[in-house]
């Protein structure tokens, strides 16, 4: 069962070893912790680390470490589509389609988002479970 969803931008504080990155470990390091990530962010995550590592090869490395061995992919089906419709909906922010499936994956998962994200905490109170990583240190 999965406990907790990332956004991209929770797993990217970790690997830069940003603000929030020693959360992001604990909650990895943590047997009772399940992670996911909506299939649909792979991309996102596999291009960002592509356009910020120098070495293709450690890109490459680093993708497969999150996608493959420390998190979930979690498929977006018709329900989480229509979560995030709602969601966007509802929110008076700009979150990208991205992080609206994100939020949705979460409520849907009925888990705890992890993001670095300011979007995020502008959605309504008890929308869905958050844990904000630190902007800035």
């Amino acid at each position: 069962m999965i406990t907790h969803v990332f956004d991209t931008s929770a797993i990217l504080a970790h690997y830069f070893h940003e603000p929030g990155a020693e959360q992001v470990n604990a909650l990895l390091a943590d047997n009772a912790v399940e992670v996911g990530l909506p299939a649909i962010a792979l991309i996102d995550l596999k291009t960002r680390l592509a356009s910020s590592v120098r070495d293709p090869a450690e890109a490459s490395r680093a993708f497969h470490l999150y996608s493959e061995e420390l998190i979930s992919a979690i498929p977006v089906t018709r329900e989480i589509v229509a979560r995030a419709e709602e969601i966007l909906q509802r929110a008076d922010t700009s979150l990208t389609l991205l992080e609206a499936i994100a939020a949705a994956t979460a409520q849907s998962e009925r888990a705890v988002l992890v993001h670095r994200d300011a979007n995020f905490a502008r959605l309504p109170a008890g929308l869905l479970a958050q844990c904000a990583l630190p902007l800035e240190t």
